[in-house]
């Protein structure tokens, strides 16, 4: 039986979520903070101010990704954050489409 290196998936899930959510904020002044360890990652969504909390646009965006089958849970103590957590198993190929529903969702609604 093969040995699978978790942590080390963890990273990489990290860094392909990291670099598309920053793609992401490049286009889109609400992404705000973008965080996280591992695969375990979260975005702040905010106001044009580029600091106060906008849960409108979240629940937006979450509403959007959950239509096209993608789960993004919304967290905060404003309701502002979407966060991710893929299985550590989840193939590259099925993350790209699922950040690609995620950046749809950002131009669709933001």
């Amino acid at each position: 039986m093969q040995e699978l290196d978790l942590p080390g998936r963890a990273r990489e899930i990290g860094s392909l979520i990291g670099e598309r959510l920053t793609s992401i904020a490049d286009k889109h002044e609400c992404l705000g903070d973008i965080r996280g360890r591992g695969a375990m990652m979260a975005a702040e969504i905010v106001g044009a101010d580029g600091r106060t909390p906008d849960a409108a646009p979240t629940s937006a965006i979450s509403a959007y990704c959950h239509s096209q089958g993608v789960v993004t849970p919304t967290a905060g103590t404003y309701g502002n954050v979407l966060r991710f957590l893929p299985p550590l198993v989840t193939s590259d190929a099925l993350l790209t489409e699922a950040f690609d529903v995620v950046a749809a969702a950002f131009d669709a609604t933001a």
